[in-house]
């Protein structure tokens, strides 16, 4: 019976994935270079510091090569502009003896200069080869897009299948400080 289940979950998922890669399809709705752009005005919060760098000085100038180089790691996989959001998801190769990628959800707000209003990273997937990373993530996206609850896919929720890495029980998203923070950390 727990087989079967699963057979019937996995196969829910490809179709939804089927269907939402078409839908979402980033390359069919933006140009390589507003994808560029995209993740430039992100790169800062969804990448990872350069040495020497902190959250209160990852903006200065001398970083500007860094953050350049380290968002042509990421690819934008998926996109839609909704009434009130833009929404996005990007991947990156993660570190594994095989090739695995990460996704991650955004919900953004710019203003008509092209600069962040609002943004929240709304999940972060586990490391999957790239079919099971495509799959999850564009079933979590379109999730995302329509407002749907995330939760049951989060790590304390979703049992021995993998989908969200963050948030969970001790890591959320502070849209103020537009960072990961964990529940051991102490904000200032």
């Amino acid at each position: 019976m727990k087989i079967q289940l699963y057979v019937l979950m996995m196969t829910l998922c490809l179709l939804t994935s089927c269907n939402t890669q078409g839908k979402y399809n980033a390359d069919k709705q933006l140009g390589e270079k507003e994808q560029q752009q995209i993740m430039l005005s992100v790169i800062r919060y969804m990448g990872h510091l350069p040495k020497k760098g902190t959250h209160e000085n990852k903006f200065e100038r001398q970083f500007d090569e860094y953050y350049s180089k380290l968002a042509l790691d990421y690819t934008v996989e998926a996109y839609h502009k909704g009434s009130d959001f833009e929404y996005f998801m990007a991947s990156r190769i993660a570190p594994s003896l095989k090739v695995k990628k990460v996704a991650i959800g955004v919900k953004m707000i710019r203003n008509s200069n092209g600069e962040i209003e609002f943004y929240e990273e709304v999940f972060r997937t586990w490391k999957f080869e790239e079919d099971e990373m495509l799959e999850k993530g564009m079933m979590l996206f379109d999730l995302m897009v329509k407002g749907e609850d995330l939760s049951p896919y989060y790590p304390q929720n979703s049992g021995k299948e993998e989908y969200i890495e963050f948030p969970d029980q001790k890591v959320s998203y502070d849209i103020e400080q537009r960072r990961w923070v964990s529940s051991a950390e102490t904000i200032q």
